[in-house]
């Protein structure tokens, strides 16, 4: 079946490319994140960016530092340079969490904000006898 509108086959191509790294992507990161568990304010957004960004450093990676001609990234090699990319990206991230969150201004806690211990709560209202007394 012809579609009425078709894509140049060069945008064709970098859809594809895109796509794929970002499934590879967010494979690897959701993998990352089980292999280094942990509560971050990343979501799963950040999730996928740590993987994305651990995708092109791996094998960036294995490529110049170990001098691999022809390496295809999208590979089991490649799948193994990512995840330790990505595991890279993730413990720098939270190093960077961890250094930003001494340098910022502590949190309010339930216990700053309790009343002071000389603190006396005011008497409560008058209450009416009940029942009323018996009138003459």
């Amino acid at each position: 079946m012809d579609f009425p509108f078709r894509l140049p086959l060069l945008a064709e191509y970098w859809i594809d490319l895109v796509l794929v790294w970002l499934g590879f992507g967010t494979v690897v990161g959701l993998l990352a994140r089980v292999i280094f568990p942990g509560r971050e304010p990343s979501g799963p957004l950040g999730t996928v960016l740590i993987g994305v960004i651990g995708a092109v450093v791996g094998p960036l990676f294995m490529e110049t530092v170990c001098g691999l001609e022809e390496f295809n990234p999208i590979s089991p090699l490649g799948f193994v340079a990512a995840l330790g990319g990505a595991s890279v990206v993730l413990v720098l991230y939270r190093f960077l969490l961890l250094v930003m969150s001494d340098h910022l201004p502590p949190q309010r806690t339930e216990e700053r904000l309790a009343p002071p211990p000389e603190y006396t709560p005011p008497p409560p209202p008058y209450q009416y006898p009940w029942p009323p007394p018996p009138t003459a």
